[in-house]
């Protein structure tokens, strides 16, 4: 899947929601991985470590619209 395609899925599931800087950083983590699977789960993993320690973080997924 290419990265502008990827942009699209998370802007249609997301709508308003999507914030490109949020994303940016996974996004280059997965497409530097270059199809390296190990690769671009320890750069996901290590994005997810790092946010767990911000308290003020908060994950919302608003539900899909109908």
């Amino acid at each position: 899947m290419s990265l502008p395609a990827v942009e699209n899925d998370l802007k249609a599931q997301l709508c308003e929601h999507y914030i490109d800087s949020d994303w940016q950083p996974a996004l280059k983590a997965i497409m530097d991985a270059e199809g390296d699977t190990d690769i671009a789960l320890n750069a996901v993993n290590a994005l997810a470590e790092a946010a767990s320690h911000h308290t003020r973080l908060k994950i919302c997924i608003p539900a899909r619209p109908q």
